[in-house]
Parts: structure tokens; C-alpha cells; sequence
């Protein structure tokens, strides 16, 4: 995450061409939303109790479970991505370069526009995980969802953070969230598989981290009509992402801000 706000950081002052980043999570961990509450979102006396890291995003949306999935990341100024400066154009033009990539899978997925809220059961009781509520576009394949995304302006730049499911990782979730009365763990995990899938249960097979990045490479490249470069972190980037580390990520402070 601090990597990320680096990256985002630096693309606005050095002004850097857009960057698209691609990870995964080891162990797998939960993150939550900027303007969450821990507390109010996760168990985190649980997660400390099992061994299962807790990071805040810098993006928005709501908890989810890193596990079994890609993660992605785009970081671009105002205007790079070709969407101007909306926000709802931005969320398209990133989610066609989604549905290319899982059409080099053999997976035929669309972009549906949907207003934001929470989707049934879960929702109703104010615990909807990332994957279960709906955003501005969204990546469908057959009414349910297969990629989660948030995304957050800094500036002129735009920071998207997204999440291909290549597993059933996610539904963990519903174990780490701080239940009501009435709530049942149950319930939460049959409605999340109510609305997502995975590249795995669509294909019938494992897919590998590695399938993954290529056709997102692929995908990206060919929704853009650019040519990307492979990379890594730039000096100046790791430098600040450690610092960002030891003054923000790192801490408690920020992780279980109320």
C-alpha cells in the first residue's frame, strides 16, 4: 500500500508516465478502506489472534480478504488515461482494459454501470465486503462480479486499486467481520458467492499468478494502444514507500484510526 501512495506521489511531481502495478499478498491479509473504522469493520482481536495482517488502503471501498487473486494497481495524472478528469470515465476506461485482458483467458466479461450501495442480506446489516457492494463500473461475467476495485484522487492523480479473484480466498472475510445480532457467517459467505466468481470456477482449472500478469499486460496494452515497459520500483519510489512505512503503514495510529 505504501508503494502504491509512492508511486501516486511521485507521478505527481516528477510528472512520470502512468503506471500499472501488479501484485500479490504474502500471507494474506485484509485491508479496509480509508474512511473505515477497524473496529467497526473487522475483528480485530481475531486477526491478531490467527495471524492475519491489517492494512488500511489509501483508496476507498470496504474490507476484503487478499487471498487467492491479482491484485492491480493504475496510477496515472489527469488526462494520461484518455478520460479527461471524471472519475466515472476513468472507472470505464480501466474496466475495458480489464475485460480485454479476461477475454485472452477465454472468459467473455462486460462493464455494467451501477450506483453505489450495498446488495442484499449482507448489506442489509451494514457488513457489505468489498466484493458484495456495487460501484460506478463494474467487471461482470454473468451477473456476478470477478473484479473488486476503489479508486481515489491525489491531486491530479488518480490511484485505482483492484482485485481479480483467481480463487474463493475472498469469502474469508465473512469470518473476520465484527457480526451483530442477527448476522450469520453462514449467510454472508452464500450471498458473496451469489454475487462473484473467479477466473478459477469460470475456467475450470487453477489459474496462476503468472497467467494473470501477461494477459493483464496483454490487455492493458491493447485497450490503451500503448506499449508498456516492464519495470520495478524506481529508487526514489522505494525510498519513499519505506518512509511511508515507518510513518504511516507501519502504525497502529493509522491502521485502527477511529
Amino acid at each position: 500500500m505504501a508503494a502504491d501512495e509512492a508511486i501516486a506521489i511521485i507521478t505527481g511531481q516528477e510528472g512520470w508516465p502512468p503506471t500499472v502495478r501488479v501484485y500479490g499478498w504474502r500471507p494474506a491479509a485484509i485491508s479496509i478502506g480509508y474512511s473505515q473504522r477497524a473496529r467497526k469493520t473487522v475483528n480485530v482481536e481475531k486477526c491478531v489472534q490467527l495471524g492475519i495482517p491489517l492494512v488500511r488502503r489509501l483508496t476507498g471501498g470496504r474490507a476484503v480478504f487478499h487471498d487467492e487473486e491479482v491484485t492491480y494497481s493504475v496510477i496515472a495524472r489527469k488526462g494520461h488515461l484518455g478520460s479527461g478528469d471524471s472519475v466515472l470515465e476513468t472507472y470505464r476506461r480501466i474496466g475495458q482494459a480489464l475485460v480485454s485482458s479476461l477475454e485472452r483467458l477465454g472468459i467473455r466479461a462486460h462493464l455494467r454501470r451501477m450506483a453505489s450501495g450495498g446488495i442484499g442480506q449482507v448489506a442489509a446489516h451494514g457488513l457489505p465486503p468489498c466484493f458484495s457492494s456495487t460501484g460506478r463500473y463494474e467487471v461482470m461475467v454473468g451477473g456476478r462480479k470477478v473484479v473488486g476495485s476503489a479508486q481515489r484522487w491525489i491531486g491530479g492523480v488518480v490511484l485505482q486499486h483492484g482485485s481479480l479473484l483467481t480463487g474463493e480466498g475472498h469469502l474469508q472475510i465473512a469470518h473476520f467481520l465484527p457480526h451483530g445480532d442477527g448476522v450469520d457467517t453462514k449467510n454472508i459467505v452464500q450471498e458473496l458467492r451469489k454475487k462473484t466468481t473467479s477466473l478459477g470456477a469460470l475456467l475450470s482449472r487453477r489459474v496462476s499468478y503468472a497467467e494473470v500478469v501477461s494477459v493483464l499486460f496483454c490487455g492493458f496494452q491493447e485497450a490503451y494502444q500503448v506499449l508498456l515497459e516492464p519495470g520495478q520500483l524506481r529508487p526514489e519510489e522505494r525510498s519513499l514507500a519505506r518512509r511511508l512505512v515507518q510513518e504511516r503503514y507501519g502504525r497502529q495510529e493509522w491502521t485502527l484510526r477511529k
